[in-house]
């Protein structure tokens, strides 16, 4: 069992005043939902907050993050909305609508976290491995102001349409859907060679592209064309599954997750459609000749990192001759 002088994390509702109401302790498991419904974790039974409104995981080290599930209203840190899977600091205010919550956690030091595996029903069951996996995230390309102009109810049927068809396309280039977080994807491919999983993930990314543009013949209501950023990454991970019965979740845990999503997110500044981790360039054959090398700094990297940009054009061709 887990030692009490060890340290700990906490959740904690607050007021208006900024009392708590009531705490809940991250332990005893590494997935925790959020939401207005009975079967999360914490429960937040107010109108504003989405059934399934976000998860909180425990990564190594001592490390937990959060991940909105897609809510109406949005998951915002310190009043910052968040996209991605957002690593929590100590003291960071979480808000959901009305509901404010605060993190907290106590760290002697650094370390690995234990996980306990004990034999109730009641308990998490946790079964992660290694695998080298190669990963997808596709993100609405300005989809905040373009929510400004369509109005919810239009917003509502063009997430609905485009995750539907997105999770298609990603299953016809022999891949799974990890989440959809809001306006975003993030799919994996493992097993088989990482040339093929790849040359998958680089199909996939094209034919989202390639639908997104075209979303205005099914919804009119769409103002304009759409696109989207696409990052793509590959490297080691744990996979498996946790949860308790029924609402265990697929899990992808580990840096190359958190940097695909970094890299997603500076597709529009440096005017790229496309950017490609370094390990899944070196399994693109000549990939000078489609793609521009370039050094990035991502936030909580040290130093720069290489990675390869392109367009979709660039991209087309690079399939045409993989």
């Amino acid at each position: 069992m887990t030692d009490s002088s060890e340290e700990q994390a906490i959740l904690s509702e607050l007021d208006e005043s900024g009392a708590v109401v009531s705490t809940w302790n991250l332990k005893g498991k590494t997935t925790f939902r959020l939401g207005r419904g009975p079967g999360n974790d914490f429960t937040l039974p107010f109108s504003w907050v989405s059934r399934q409104h976000s998860i909180i995981q425990q990564e190594g080290g001592g490390i937990f993050q959060i991940i909105d599930l897609g809510s109406a209203n949005g998951t915002y840190i310190n009043s910052k909305r968040i996209f991605s899977p957002t690593i929590l600091n100590s003291g960071d205010i979480i808000t959901m609508g009305k509901t404010t919550l605060k993190f907290s956690q106590f760290l002697d030091q650094p370390r690995a976290v234990e996980v306990e595996q004990e034999a109730t029903m009641d308990m998490t069951i946790a079964y992660l491995q290694k695998h080298i996996v190669t990963i997808l995230v596709c993100d609405l390309r300005d989809f905040t102001s373009l929510s400004e102009l369509m109005g919810n109810q239009v917003v509502s049927k063009l997430i609905q349409f485009w995750t539907k068809k997105v999770g298609g396309i990603v299953q016809d280039n022999d891949g799974n859907v990890d989440k959809f977080i809001g306006d975003a994807v993030m799919a994996t491919w493992v097993g088989g060679t990482i040339e093929e999983g790849v040359r998958h993930a680089l199909a996939a990314a094209l034919q989202i592209n390639n639908y997104t543009r075209r979303m205005g013949e099914s919804i009119p209501e769409v103002p304009r064309q759409l696109a989207v950023g696409a990052a793509i990454n590959t490297g080691e991970a744990m996979m498996g599954n946790m949860g308790v019965d029924s609402h265990r979740d697929s899990t992808v845990i580990g840096d190359v997750v958190n940097v695909t999503f970094r890299l997603e997110s500076l597709t529009k500044q440096n005017v790229m459609d496309v950017i490609i981790g370094e390990e899944t360039a070196k399994h693109i054959q000549d990939v000078n000749s489609f793609f521009t090398r370039k050094s990035f700094i991502l936030r909580g990297k040290k130093g720069e990192i290489e990675a390869y940009g392109c367009t979709y054009a660039q991209l087309r061709s690079c399939l045409e001759n993989f």
